[in-house]
């Protein structure tokens, strides 16, 4: 057979539909333009010809042409035309075509397109200079492979059909014969019949008319109707055709019910999904890819070039990676950045595969929005730091207060050297000696308040180096407001006046550790939102207070430039700051919610723009507070014991400060190796008070005290600790664990003294 195939645009993809003709067998002769059909018809008479009616706005002149052409009217025209939208085509196949064909095209339908054709178009070169009158019963029904009927204009009373007719209803013979269609009930709307006839009237033909009727067991068909008008026994009659196309409405309509879906489908994914077509361009989208845009609806999105979405670096890429996914069906994963309409950049993962959308090739785009992975990544690095800066803080408070250690007992014990050699005063000394005293004992006292500030500076850094501490205990919120505040003393004195109001309040339920987190934070952000230069005209107010409902409440006001009211509902999230780039990260305050919430408390704000801020801290009574009791009057001093002292320090220093100190006092032995140590107590010496460095190198102190334990319990009783910080959780568990008692260095000698008489006082 030969097939004449009529193209739009260079038909390219018809090329395997070209194949697959001329391996069946079949002549086929292609044409791109419409100018040059009559020279291929001139070459050879064409049995199928197929009309390209996809992107063409109409056919109808093209098809008429045909059929003027010799030898046209017995050629079967099939037209091409969109799965889905074939409806369109109705004009078309009323100017002369016969039937349709939906693209893409599925082999097997074709194969029975092709077969139809041939025998309609055998049927009518058979027919050429045949009679047409009453012998059409026995020519053409008999011959047609499609449903057909003969029925009176007037009231539709069928007189002849064939048995493929008979099939698609369910009616016999003698059911349906002398019968009208409207009392067979055949017609889905009995008002569609008399449209029709109207129209056959007026035209002469009815060409593929969408016709819905209803079988003998109630089952809905679609049919392309044909009509025109014969004469048959000597009257006017209608011949109709009915070529059965139910199966292609329906996969019509699970195409649809499939693409609903699919688009439902998108709208509710919590991805961001995008739909582009071969030309790159957004075809489909649901909210969410628009939300996180920054666009209010998806119409904006549609219709947008790739490269108005991604960084203009990134076209090229992004561009190539969609062919390659058409060209090869694979899908591709990658991490990429996308524009927002704010020119702002939304990190994504995303994947790209091909698939059909509306009937054409097109490429889905599901994307993962990564600012939440960004946020936790940034508030691990952050958690990193802040465990990284409390380590090192433990260390130098550590390696500081060694040598505070013997710097204040040295201090201490010059002051009181110094006081007693010169019981008199400086009365009687020449004045330069007197003046040259009087200094030395100035600068020595001086030194000391100093030595004493760095020994509370290094007991406020400690609060905040237990990083690895999360247990909760009870707490006195007024001491570490007051080592918060310690710290916080050089943010605030360039800014603000301080005014605490610490009333008596009870102990919380909490972490010292990260109270003191909180409360530093507030205080920093306090005096940040304060100009520097004048602290004369700013306050920053500290109070702490029980409220209503039994709370412990800590308040951190400021008269700062305040927050404006639309911030404040976001003060508390993650990455959220009203803060210059470089001063804020947006993590502070998020966090102090997450640890005051952790302790079963909660955090308020209140703010007027440009009359400062109150942040409000509520966390949950451990116990009641108690009436506070007038002080008791202390005993009598008791009478000063002299005893055997031990002491073991890996610092020489340390060891020469105590000694010094304690001599006058006490009989003092020194060791800087407690194996030395442990070696004189088991050559039977025994010593009143043992003090003991925690930490050291060889033998430690807790190694020590288990020796002792094991071989000479009596003296692991008189065991004291010294510690320049526990820094490790064994030797924190280790104290926790031992009821010997311990002291930090730095410590004052007098501390010392007091210590070692009260246990001289129970021996």
């Amino acid at each position: 057979m030969r097939v004449l195939i009529v193209t739009q645009g260079g038909g390219a993809d018809l090329a395997p539909v070209e194949s697959w003709l001329r391996e069946q067998g079949h002549t086929v002769v292609t044409v791109t333009r419409e100018a040059e059909v009559p020279a291929a018809w001139r070459s050879g008479t064409c049995a199928l010809v197929m009309v390209d009616a996809r992107t063409a706005p109409s056919r109808v002149p093209l098809v008429r042409a045909l059929r003027s052409l010799p030898g046209g009217e017995e050629s079967v025209l099939l037209l091409l035309g969109h799965r889905g939208a074939l409806g369109s085509l109705r004009p078309v196949l009323e100017a002369g075509a016969d039937d349709l064909l939906a693209w893409p095209v599925d082999e097997e339908e074709l194969a029975l397109r092709l077969e139809l054709a041939h025998r309609r178009f055998v049927r009518r070169e058979g027919r050429k200079g045949l009679p047409f009158g009453d012998d059409l019963k026995e020519t053409l029904l008999a011959v047609s492979p499609v449903p057909t009927s003969i029925t009176t204009i007037t009231e539709g009373r069928v007189v002849a059909a064939n048995e493929a007719y008979f099939e698609l209803f369910g009616y016999t013979r003698e059911e349906v014969i002398g019968r009208t269609t409207v009392e067979l009930a055949l017609w889905q709307a009995p008002l569609d019949r008399s449209q029709i006839v109207d129209t056959l009237r007026r035209h002469g033909t009815v060409r593929g008319v969408d016709a819905q009727y209803r079988t003998r067991e109630g089952e809905l068909r679609h049919t392309l109707l044909f009509m025109g008008l014969v004469p048959y026994g000597g009257t006017p009659h209608i011949i109709a055709f009915f070529p059965d196309i139910t199966p292609l409405k329906r996969a019509e309509e699970g195409l649809r019910r499939s693409e609903v879906s699919f688009r439902t489908l998108i709208g509710s994914l919590p991805d961001l999904v995008a739909v582009f077509g071969t030309d790159s361009r957004v075809r489909y989208a649901n909210l969410k890819v628009a939300t996180a845009l920054g666009y209010e609806s998806v119409n904006e999105l549609l219709g947008k070039h790739i490269s108005d979405i991604i960084p203009k670096e990134d076209f090229a890429s992004a561009d190539a990676r969609m062919h390659e996914a058409i060209r090869t069906g694979r899908a591709a994963l990658q991490e990429r950045q996308m524009v927002k309409r704010d020119g702002s950049v939304l990190h994504v993962e995303s994947t790209t595969f091909p698939l059909p959308f509306d009937g054409e090739d097109a490429i889905v785009s599901v994307s993962h929005d990564l600012t939440e992975r960004y946020q936790m990544q940034a508030r691990l690095m952050l958690a990193q730091r802040m465990a990284s800066v409390g380590t090192l803080a433990a260390g130098v408070a550590h390696e500081i207060n060694n040598p505070l250690a013997y710097l204040t007992a040295n201090l201490a014990f010059a002051r009181e050297e110094l006081a007693g050699v010169l019981p008199t005063g400086t009365r009687n000394m020449e004045p330069r000696l007197a003046e040259a005293v009087a200094s030395a004992q100035a600068a020595l006292a001086e030194a000391q308040q100093g030595a004493d500030r760095v020994r509370s500076i290094v007991r406020d850094l400690k609060t905040f180096s237990r990083v690895d501490s999360a247990e909760s205990a009870e707490v006195d919120v007024r001491q570490v407001l007051e080592s918060t505040l310690n710290l916080a003393t050089t943010e605030i004195r360039h800014r603000a006046r301080l005014v605490k109001q610490l009333d008596a309040v009870p102990t919380v339920v909490g972490n010292e550790s990260r109270l003191g987190q909180v409360f530093l934070n507030l205080l920093v952000n306090a005096a940040q939102a304060i100009p520097s230069g004048t602290p004369e005209r700013h306050e920053i107010r500290v109070v702490t207070r029980l409220s209503g409902n039994g709370h412990v409440c800590v308040e951190v006001s400021d008269t700062g430039a305040g927050i404006a009211k639309e911030h404040l509902p976001h003060l508390f999230d993650p990455f959220f700051t009203t803060k210059e780039p470089g001063v804020g990260t947006g993590l502070g305050l998020s966090i102090c919610h997450s640890l005051v919430t952790a302790l079963g408390g909660e955090i308020h704000a209140t703010s007027e723009p440009g009359r400062g801020s109150t942040f409000q801290v509520l966390l949950t009574p451990s116990q009641r507070l108690e009436t506070e009791r007038p002080p008791l009057t202390p005993p009598p001093a008791p009478t000063e014991k002299r005893g055997n002292v031990l002491v073991v320090d890996d610092e020489p220093l340390v060891c020469t400060a105590l000694g010094r100190t304690l001599r006058p006092h006490h009989d003092v032995t020194l060791f800087t190796r407690a194996q030395e140590a442990l070696e004189r107590i088991e050559a039977g010496e025994r010593f009143d008070v043992v003090f003991c460095d925690l930490m050291m190198p060889g033998m430690s102190g807790m190694d020590f005290y288990s020796a002792l334990q094991a071989r000479h319990p009596e003296q692991a009783q008189r065991v004291i600790f010294l510690t320049g910080g526990a820094v490790t959780p064994q030797a924190r568990a280790f104290l926790e664990s031992v009821p010997s008692p311990h002291l930090e260095k730095p410590f004052a000698g007098r501390e010392l003294l007091s210590l070692i008489q009260e246990r001289l006082a129970h021996a």
